[in-house]
Formats: structure tokens, sequence, C-alpha cells
């Protein structure tokens, strides 16, 4: 060796000299850092895996909602009356605005929807379910983001009816207290 001498205690040989004086190690600040974004990364992939490991299969009530929310938002953009409407032949429920030729729609995965006024006691017992009777043909979304009072009845692949209502203002769910006996 030159100029160096090194000392030797088994296997283990042990340097007069220290590491280079640029060479150091990480400071606190900068572990706290990687170790927040760490958490910051593991957050979002828990929170959006959730959706993609959730094999939930949509419902009709998803559907209509889906629906509701894209006939609004086209009627507030296109600055438009847009006027929805289901079709029970092809079983899909259509929204379209003034000009022809333009229909958007989704497939139902139901048995049946009927639009029903907001304000109507017209309901029958059928199957030990109340059912409202006098549809309405179709419902419209207006360009200030309104729409006309309406409730809606949905009637699920099994059979199984259930009434919506929405807010006119908004078009978001209206949800009654329920009072138990």
């Amino acid at each position: 060796m030159t100029g160096r001498t090194r000392r030797s205690l088994g296997r283990l040989q042990i340097s007069p000299h220290r590491a280079a004086p640029g060479r150091r190690a990480f400071t606190v600040l900068e572990v706290i850092l990687a170790i927040a974004l760490l958490g910051l990364v593991a957050g979002l992939f828990i929170s959006g895996g959730n959706d993609l490991f959730r094999s939930r299969q949509r419902t009709p009530a998803d559907i209509f909602w889906e629906a509701v929310q894209a006939a609004r938002l086209q009627a507030v953009q296109e600055d438009v009356v847009v006027t929805m409407r289901f079709d029970e032949k092809e079983q899909r429920l259509i929204w379209s605005g003034p000009v022809a030729g333009a229909e958007r729609s989704l497939a139902w995965p139901g048995k049946n929807l009927e639009f029903l006024p907001a304000e109507s006691n017209d309901t029958v017992l059928i199957g030990g379910q109340l059912v409202g009777t006098g549809a309405l043909p179709a419902v419209r979304f207006h360009a200030d983001g309104t729409t006309d009072r309406f409730r809606v009845q949905l009637t699920d692949a099994e059979g199984r009816v259930s009434r919506l209502e929405l807010d006119p203002w908004t078009a978001a769910p209206i949800v009654r207290a329920t009072t138990s006996p």
C-alpha cells in the first residue's frame, strides 16, 4: 500500500481514513417528504382501486341518474331544452335536444320506467305493491339547469318497483323522512 496503512483484525480491515466529505446520508426532511409522497400515492391507489375490485352491477336507479345528469348537462351546455323519454320497445332511456337525429340513449336493464306527475295520488295496489298510474310521455330539462317536476317509477328485471322524486331546481333526488309506527 502506498502511504496508507490498514490494520487487519481477522477478516475485518480497518482503514484509518473516513468517508469522503461530500458524501452524506439523507436529511430528516428528505425522509419525511419521501414517506409523505409514498403515503399520498398509496392513498390514491387504495381509493381508486376500490372501484376496480368491486364488481357491483349497475342498478336501474344508477342508469336513471346517469341519464338525468347527462340530459341536464346537455341542456345547460347547449343552452337548449332537452326532452327525455323511455322507449318500451327498445328498452332504452332516450334524451335529445331540438336538433333532429341527435338522440343519446342508455340501455335500460329493468322491465319498465314510467315518468309520473310529482303531485299525483293516482296509485293502485297491485300484487301487494303500490303502483303509480297516469304516466307522462316525456320530461324536459331546461337550459337554466331546472327540470319539470316529476317522479319516476322504476321496475327492475325481477319486477320490484321503486319510486324516485327529483328536485326541479337541481335534478337531485328528494329524500323524504319516513315515520315508523
